[in-house]
């Protein structure tokens, strides 16, 4: 290339960004008369290549005359208006008021971050301006879009080895207790935890929720672009209350710096002898408590054993025995007072009668035919 063609280049490329720039907005500083005029859009973090999505625009505005505004979004950081992607209609307003727009893009076809930014404008003589201060604007809002097919599901639990289900399936999480996979972006899934898992004796996690907000439990979710999810388990400890004798109360799993009462009665009855009054008698805890009291308390901070120690009473069965002998005899006596009395024959015996000798008057045999004393025949001879 000759020196003459050069030249014709570099007044060509001039001319042609010289023209550029006359289209371009203007950053300037705004006129008093504008009350307010600002942006502000809801997007995708991450979309998938060549997809079609959705940007809500929503512009704010308070005039204190009638001005021409317009909405648009350029491809790039702010101030750059090479590619404009999407314009709206001018409208000419006054007053307060809100507009909503929803914009229709398209995403590149290759990965990577893609920089947009929307526009509030407004038209005067010198052309299309925005609000670049924040009390009156600002008249731009700057979006930042990743693009990429696939997104990362990362898992993250307090102790290593936590089960998992993703979509059904189980897994563990690693030992530092992290569970990452790739999925589809803007797919949905679900992932689920157990209520409760063992962590060693006596001591368990509850889930309570997800990024310490979310409780439930399977969570469904859309994969929007890289997330993380981290487990929020609560400890519990359980309370062993060992008794040979008699029932206590208070066994369980308490959370980690809970107080739990326990008890125990202080008397109940010992097997089949409790029948004859034969009783346990509490003597007092031992173990991680240490009290001859049968309530007490104790701080849930790790797992806890104690035992409930008994003796035999057989106080109430000696009483009882006394009690059953003093009413046995009672009852004797009653039954003894109330016997009835054998009451005289009403047939009376005859008297026994007395025979004398006619001759001598010795008493002789009424049947005796002779005395034994004279000999004479008691036969009367008429």
């Amino acid at each position: 290339m000759n020196m003459t063609q050069r030249k014709n280049w570099i007044v060509v490329a001039f001319t042609v960004l010289v023209a550029v720039a006359g289209l371009m907005p203007c950053a300037e500083a705004q006129s008093e008369k504008l009350g307010l005029l600002r942006i502000s859009a809801e997007y995708p973090i991450q979309v998938p290549l060549s997809y079609s999505f959705s940007v809500k625009l929503k512009v704010e505005y308070a005039f204190r005359d009638y001005f021409e505004i317009h909405a648009a979004v350029y491809d790039g950081r702010r101030g750059a208006f090479a590619r404009p992607l999407w314009e709206g209609e001018p409208q000419r307003l006054i007053d307060v008021g809100e507009l909503t727009y929803d914009v229709k893009l398209k995403s590149p076809s290759q990965m990577g971050q893609w920089f947009l930014t929307a526009y509030a404008f407004f038209q005067d003589a010198s052309g299309s301006s925005y609000f670049t201060d924040y009390e009156r604007g600002p008249g731009f809002f700057e979006m930042s879009i990743k693009i990429a097919d696939d997104a990362k599901l990362t898992l993250r639990a307090p102790y290593g080895n936590i089960p998992v289900h993703v979509d059904g399936v189980s897994y563990l999480t690693d030992g530092s207790g992290v569970f990452t996979r790739q999925f589809k972006v803007l797919t949905g899934h679900s992932v689920e935890v157990p209520r409760n898992v063992s962590i060693a004796e006596g001591w368990r996690i509850v889930f309570r929720s997800w990024n310490g907000t979310d409780p439930s439990n399977p969570k469904r979710l859309i994969i929007a672009t890289d997330t993380v999810l981290v487990m929020d388990f609560g400890d519990e400890f359980y309370l062993d209350l060992v008794s040979d004798a008699a029932d206590v109360k208070g066994s369980g799993w308490y959370p980690s710096g809970a107080i739990a009462n326990f008890s125990a009665p202080q008397f109940a009855p010992k097997g089949w002898e409790g029948v004859l009054g034969v009783q346990w008698r509490f003597i007092g805890w031992s173990g991680d408590v240490e009290s001859a009291s049968p309530n007490e308390r104790i701080v849930m901070d790790r797992p806890h054993r104690i035992a409930a120690n008994w003796t035999v009473d057989y106080q109430q069965s000696i009483l009882l025995m006394i009690l059953i002998a003093v009413v046995v005899a009672g009852g004797l006596v009653v039954l003894s007072r109330r016997r009835p009395v054998n009451e005289p024959s009403s047939v009376t015996a005859s008297p026994a009668v007395r025979t004398y000798c006619m001759f001598c008057g010795s008493n002789i045999d009424p049947d005796a035919r002779f005395c034994s004393k004279c000999g004479k025949s008691q036969i009367s001879s008429s």
